[in-house]
């Protein structure tokens, strides 16, 4: 039995692996990522070894083996679809796109400076807006057309926002209208890299049924894991 972990800035992730995942738990970091690592091996009590990843792997002291996230994310990948050929990782506060092959990894870009195409750009709009994340989803998917939203910063976002609400343009299609420029930020940062389906889309990002429809309008081939956020946990689990 080996306890995966995934030490996000957001989000801490567990899984307990043997073969299939048997528990997992997702607890709040909140800039306490020791306190969030005990807390997840307390709660997943019961196996012989720790592999950790993600932002803070570095702090699970007691871990038999310490790997990246892009190891981590290719060979989770594999757990829910061997065909995949990219991982799209949307995160809180970073994103990652990453070529794999037979669950290796053979080129990756990552976005960790800006928060536009993360997670955090979706929340901190969705604020502004005064929805929670769940009716900022809900609302993408009534959607007909998305509207543009060129800026990237998130100040210059809502003001360009604010001016398609003053110009009477429906919420629904401004709110899938930031959906979609995440998306448009992550072909902006594969570039080179080029996305080739099928797509795996996880992270925290995937739990948006907005950004899921939106990724679709350009990649019909995509593939979301029910278990979308414990994808680097499940990969550690899996390198022992």
């Amino acid at each position: 039995m080996v306890l995966g972990i995934d030490v996000g800035s957001i989000y801490t992730k567990g899984v307990l692996f043997e073969g299939k995942v048997i528990k997992k738990i997702v607890l709040r970091t909140a800039y306490k990522p020791k306190e969030a690592i005990e807390a997840v091996k307390n709660a997943l009590s019961g196996y012989e070894k720790i592999i950790a990843t993600g932002y803070g792997r570095e702090l699970v002291a007691d871990a038999y083996k310490i790997v990246t996230e892009i190891s981590a994310f290719a060979r989770g990948a594999t757990y829910f679809n061997p065909e995949v050929k990219t991982v799209i990782d949307i995160g809180g506060q970073d994103s990652k796109i990453i070529k794999i092959k037979n669950g290796r990894v053979v080129k990756f870009v990552m976005n960790d400076r800006c928060a536009a195409g993360t997670g955090n750009f979706i929340e901190k709009i969705a604020h502004a807006l005064n929805l929670s994340l769940e009716e900022f989803g809900a609302m993408a998917l009534k959607s007909e057309k998305p509207e543009t939203i060129d800026s990237l910063c998130v100040v210059m976002a809502e003001t360009e926002i604010l001016s398609l609400i003053q110009e009477g343009k429906k919420i629904e299609d401004i709110i899938f209208g930031v959906c979609d420029s995440v998306i448009r930020r992550i072909n902006g940062i594969a570039g080179p890299l080029g996305i080739e389906e099928p797509v795996l889309f996880c992270g925290g990002g995937a739990l948006n049924p907005g950004l899921v429809r939106a990724l679709r309008r350009y990649y019909p081939e995509i593939f979301v894991p029910e278990e979308s956020q414990f994808v680097g946990a499940i990969g550690a689990a899996m390198m022992e």
